[in-house]
């Protein structure tokens, strides 16, 4: 598994030769209260004999709960037509709940109706909740204390310059850069040529300083995975359309290249950003609905939710916002259930749907 050699192609290995394909999850039963299973996440590194444990994997969660129950972890009770298979990741300590369908015979059912953008063919739904996701990795949603901050670049080169961003920690820890901030020639520049992600990961590690996640920026050039870098921008709306339009768009980055979609937990970061008043993605989102409908004050007083957290059944949370995310590949919606005022903010939990099915079974080895 990886780049023997350092080979960026992964002839003498399997990983497909992307960052979003050369992933590793590893599930075992947990002894935790009210845990079905433990699942580590490994970003094995493309072009380099390397792994990384920081963060998690959104797309592997999605198919964590299926495997669970198709390896005996989980069972699903006589009749049940989906089963909820409660998952702690060990990378940040965080609580996922998979909701997925049941055969007549207790087993995962893979075929369905369900599509998402970027994925041919389609599956049953399977829903990815995040509970609780905020301070996944740096402790706290904001981790500099403000929703939106100034992030000051200076290159090996010399060159300096600054943008707008905010560095968010909901699910994995992100750093959202308002694209209208940014310096004029990498508003044009190609996106996969070496200068402009030389720039993009500038910016990524001087945020990942400022999110206390590295104490300098060398550090932070050693560990690629976290923070997660996103360009936020307006949608381009289609106003023919009676279906609701993408609220905002973004470019993700993975591993030092652009990701060809989006990451499902940045999915349930950018989303929760979107519904607090103060980000820059809150600002993006408004200013292209024209309106600042995406407040989330708590009301005085609302139905409580269902809520697997005894902290979150306030009684005080709204009902979920739906948010929709457009990328290069098509678009993704994430329900959202938060609160936000102007000195406080709360996620509950952000909830994607996605598909998975069992490809292969078999031996990877390892040689050290």
């Amino acid at each position: 598994m990886g780049s023997q050699g350092s080979d960026a192609r992964q002839i003498d290995g399997v990983g497909g030769a992307t960052s979003t394909t050369s992933k590793v999850a590893v599930v075992s039963p947990s002894a935790r209260m009210g845990v079905d299973v433990d699942y580590t996440f490994v970003q094995v590194a493309v072009g380099q004999e390397t792994v990384d444990f920081s963060g998690n994997c959104g797309n592997m969660c999605a198919g964590v709960g299926p495997f669970a129950l198709q390896e005996g972890l989980v069972r699903a009770r006589p009749g049940e037509k989906t089963l909820d298979v409660r998952i702690f990741n060990t990378n940040t300590s965080r609580l996922i709940v998979d909701t997925v369908q049941v055969d007549e015979d207790g087993s995962f059912s893979e075929d369905g109706d369900y599509a998402i953008s970027g994925v041919k063919g389609t599956g049953s739904e399977i829903k990815v909740a995040f509970v609780d996701p905020a301070g996944s990795m740096a402790g706290a949603l904001f981790p500099t204390g403000r929703r939106r901050d100034t992030i000051h670049v200076k290159e090996q080169d010399g060159n300096r310059f600054s943008v707008k961003a905010t560095l968010i920690d909901a699910a994995n820890p992100f750093v959202l850069v308002d694209e209208r901030t940014l310096p004029p020639y990498l508003k044009t520049a190609s996106k996969d040529t070496a200068g402009y992600l030389r720039h993009m990961e500038s910016i990524r590690c001087a945020g990942a300083v400022m999110m206390g996640l590295a104490p300098d920026i060398d550090a932070a050039a050693k560990v690629r995975g976290t923070p997660k870098l996103a360009i936020v921008s307006s949608p381009r709306l289609d106003h023919h359309s009676r279906r609701k339009g993408p609220d905002i768009h973004v470019q993700a980055f993975s591993m030092g290249k652009p990701h060809p979609s989006l990451q499902l937990t940045g999915a349930a970061c950018l989303a929760s950003a979107v519904c607090i008043e103060g980000t820059v993605a809150h600002g993006v989102a408004a200013e292209s609905k024209g309106q600042s409908s995406w407040r989330t004050h708590s009301p005085e007083r609302a139905a409580s939710p269902c809520s697997d957290s005894d902290e979150s059944s306030s009684g005080l949370l709204p009902s979920p916002r739906n948010v929709r995310l457009s990328h290069s590949s098509g678009s993704i919606a994430v329900d959202v259930l938060a609160t936000s005022s102007e000195s406080s903010a709360f996620v509950d939990r952000c909830i994607v749907s996605r598909t998975a099915r069992r490809l292969f079974e078999g031996k990877v080895y390892y040689y050290s």
